[in-house]
């Protein structure tokens, strides 16, 4: 309770701070118990499922070897993600970070290195599927093994060569502190927060657009077929297949869920300080998004294909034969 005396009426006030300070602090309380379940169901599903869809990748040959390239690519960068946020997580459990200052800076690479690597491989997937669509007959001279890998490898070598200079030798991550909290913090005043918004909407922007292109040309090839139908047999036409068009709905909307609220974050934080601690709130609460569209792209391009499914059960059932052998 605090008290005050007021001159003008010569009563005294009484107002309730305590109960405003509890508040307070039951906010950002909430806030990183929500942050912390979803930082921790993401990291194990992705460490998890990820390893797990590599192997069945492999296994699988009714996919063309070039789009397999850009799955795994995608998949890899997923789970050294999850990885990476192992160690990140620690700080938010303990209210503070502990591994030091080279650690702090590492961190701070790490994770902009793999969401970059994850947004990259993520459109290259994309245009891999919008060329398979788009020119069926001259895909395979398109996009061929070697193309692929040169692509794949160009783009993880740029991404970590960026990623390296940016941040791990320009005003790196450094350890702020606010209150008790010590915090882990970049500074997302300067040029690198407009990069960063820049290098997210470009593509994020052509993800979206080719997704588009892609569910036009599905609808048109999809309509040109019953229309054939009917003229062939004098029926009516067969229903429109609309597995494809969900399945672009699901990617989007998946990528729009997990991703854009960073761009909301970098945008905000460009314009308006913070207070450290609820920076850093907000940060872990958009990257738990981005974790969790790791293991959403298991169950995007994993399970919701039929041949891979089918080779997920074949490894499950070979290690459960291999399992009672041993036993």
């Amino acid at each position: 309770m605090e008290t005050t005396w007021s001159s003008t009426e010569g009563v005294t006030v009484t107002a309730n701070a305590t109960g405003d300070n509890i508040e307070n602090e039951l906010e950002p309380k909430t806030l990183v118990i929500l942050v912390a379940v979803l930082a921790v169901l993401a990291i194990i599903l992705c460490v998890l499922l990820n390893p797990l869809m590599l192997l069945t990748l492999r296994r699988v040959t009714s996919i063309q070897p070039t789009t397999k390239i850009f799955m795994a690519s995608l998949t890899l960068s997923d789970l050294c993600n999850s990885v990476c946020w192992i160690f990140a997580s620690t700080e938010l459990f303990a209210g503070s970070w502990l591994l030091g200052d080279f650690l702090c800076v590492v961190s701070g690479v790490t994770i902009y290195l793999f969401n970059g690597l994850v947004i990259y491989s993520l459109l290259l997937l994309t245009v891999d599927r919008y060329i398979a669509i788009s020119h069926p007959l001259r895909y395979p001279s398109i996009m061929t093994v070697f193309r692929s890998k040169i692509i794949v490898c160009s783009t993880w070598a740029v991404t970590i060569i960026s990623c390296v200079v940016m941040y791990g030798t320009y005003k790196t991550s450094t350890i702020s502190q606010d209150g008790p909290h010590r915090l882990c913090l970049g500074d997302p005043y300067d040029w690198r927060g407009y990069l960063v918004v820049t290098i997210l909407v470009v593509p994020l922007a052509a993800i979206f657009t080719l997704y588009a292109h892609i569910a036009m040309i599905a609808r048109n090839q999809a309509r040109r077929i019953a229309a054939e139908n009917q003229a062939g047999n004098g029926q009516g036409g067969q229903r429109i297949n609309t597995r494809s068009t969900t399945t672009i709905i699901i990617i989007t909307g998946t990528v729009i869920i997990t991703w854009i609220p960073t761009l909301i974050r970098l945008a905000i934080a460009s314009h308006i300080k913070w207070q450290p601690y609820d920076r850093y709130l907000a940060y872990m609460f958009t990257q738990a998004l981005i974790l969790s569209n790791g293991w959403l792209n298991v169950i995007i391009y994993y399970l919701r294909n039929s041949d891979l499914r089918q080779g997920l059960r074949s490894l499950l059932s070979d290690w459960y034969k291999n399992l009672i052998q041993r036993l």
